[in-house]
C-alpha cells in the first residue's frame, strides 16, 4: 500500500518537472469560441431559474424512488406497502400545493423583475 502511494507521488511530481510550461496571454484568457471576450464572466443571473432546477431536482429524485418501490410491492402481499406508497403520494402532492400557492413556480414578469 505504502510503495503504490510512493509511486503515485513520485508520478505526480515528476509531471510537474517535466511538463512544458509555455503560458503565454492568450493560453492564459478564458475559452470564447475564437473571439475575443466581451464583459465580465461574472454576469447577474435571476435566482428563480435556480428554484425552479432545485424543485425540478427535487420531485426527480422523488418519482425515481417510486419505481424500485412499485417493482418491490407485491413482496409485502399487504395492503401495507400500499398505503405507504398512497401517503407518500399524498405528501408529495401536498408539497406541489405548497409550492404552487407560495408562487415558487410562477414565472411572471413581475415576479422575475422583482426578485432582481
Amino acid at each position: 500500500m505504502i510503495t503504490i502511494l510512493l509511486i503515485l507521488l513520485v508520478l505526480y511530481i515528476l509531471s510537474f518537472i517535466l511538463s512544458i510550461n509555455n503560458r503565454s496571454i492568450e493560453k492564459l484568457l478564458p475559452y470564447e469560441c475564437g473571439l475575443e471576450p466581451i464583459g465580465d464572466a461574472r454576469g447577474e443571473f435571476n435566482i428563480v431559474y435556480y428554484i425552479i432546477g432545485l424543485l425540478y431536482l427535487i420531485f426527480d429524485l422523488e418519482i425515481i424512488f417510486l419505481y424500485p418501490f412499485a417493482a418491490s410491492i407485491w413482496l409485502l402481499n399487504t395492503y401495507i406497502g400500499f398505503i405507504i406508497l398512497l401517503s407518500f403520494f399524498i405528501l408529495l402532492t401536498l408539497a406541489f400545493i405548497y409550492e404552487y400557492k407560495s408562487g415558487a413556480l410562477d414565472l411572471s414578469i413581475n415576479n422575475v423583475e422583482d426578485n432582481k
